[in-house]
């Protein structure tokens, strides 16, 4: 099997691509409550001064558990909560809570497995809010499973997020409109027509209010693609080296056979902020990643080459900080 090639794509080199800036890192206190033993934080989320941020523990069996921080710039101090949604019998409302910024800057959360929107309340309480992004009223173009990912609200009622067909189908792009329990799609997310199932086309999508646009990274390929709300493409960034084995299709770790790219993305009303690795999993310790800074125009302004150790996760605070999991701590990074 071929591999669509990048020329073939609208592709986007900066001048300033090869422009590279130095960081700083700084590992940030821990106040409140102690971190738990976190084997993977799989998302996090900044608003003001909060830090949402998702983890699954080592004995945590697979389930997902969300904290709030509450973020001190000035003493590099985040002061950590309690799990949230955790219920007076033990249970949780949810077991696999995702946060997302509303219209009004608010944090809210909904399950990223049933698709129920909760609000937060008293820092620590999952209520439920009696909403679904999809639910049995919906009135979708095809089947798509209920698992959702990098949702963002638009407006009042109004979403943006990554949805797959069941059955290791084809990933989209799409809208819900809460009020007419309509489901409407933005465009399929597509390296290539060759490779049409999610799995080789996972990623990352960052999503402008400002600018009404989408970034959606790659984690297989070193592209970042930004498109319109209309579905319409804008550019295609390339931000490394193709490196992707289509013989691995047929193996069931996909991620552990290829290097991985974007592994994580954020932004600002302004840039987008690529978290690029372009190494497998196994090599993360001695190899190091590179935070690629964007405009919302597919610019690159420029290359933050990190050389303290590996990286897993980052969240964009301002145009010139970002909170980042390290494996072990936070740390604020200095662009």
């Amino acid at each position: 099997m071929k591999i669509l090639p990048i020329i073939a794509l609208t592709l986007f080199m900066s001048g300033c691509a090869n422009a590279q800036s130095t960081i700083t890192t700084t590992k940030l206190k821990i106040s409140g409550e102690p971190l738990p033993a976190i084997r993977h934080i799989t998302d996090m989320k900044v608003s003001g001064d909060t830090l949402m941020f998702v983890c699954e523990r080592e004995d945590g069996h697979g389930q997902r558990f969300l904290r709030r921080a509450l973020i001190s710039l000035t003493d590099n101090i985040i002061n950590v909560s309690s799990d949230i949604g955790r219920l007076e019998d033990g249970y949780y409302a949810s077991y696999m809570p995702y946060p997302f910024i509303s219209d009004n800057g608010a944090i809210s959360v909904i399950g990223q497995d049933d698709c129920e929107i909760y609000s937060i309340i008293n820092d620590t309480s999952l209520i439920r809010t009696g909403q679904y992004l999809l639910d049995g009223n919906s009135t979708l173009p095809f089947p798509i499973s209920q698992y959702v990912q990098d949702i963002f609200m638009t407006g009042p009622d109004k979403f943006i997020f990554i949805v797959r067909e069941p059955k290791g189908g084809r990933q989209f792009a799409m809208t819900a409109d809460l009020t007419s329990d309509k489901i409407d799609t933005i465009r399929q997310i597509c390296i290539s027509p060759e490779l049409q199932a999610w799995m080789p086309n996972a990623g990352e999508l960052a999503y402008s209010a400002k600018y009404n646009r989408l970034a959606f990274a790659y984690k297989l390929h070193p592209i970042i693609e930004l498109s319109g709300t209309d579905g319409k493409t804008i550019r295609s960034v390339k931000i490394g080296e193709e490196t992707f084995n289509p013989k691995t299709l047929q193996e069931a770790d996909i991620d552990e056979l290829n290097s991985l790219h974007t592994v994580d993305i954020t932004y600002t009303p302004n840039y987008i902020y690529a978290l690029y690795w372009g190494f497998k999993y196994a090599d993360n310790m001695q190899s190091k990643p590179t935070i690629i800074k964007l405009d919302w125009d597919g610019k690159i302004i420029s290359r933050y080459p990190d050389s303290n150790g590996p990286i897993y996760r980052i969240s964009a605070v301002n145009d010139s900080t970002l909170i980042g999991w390290n494996g072990k701590n936070f740390i604020f990074i200095n662009l």
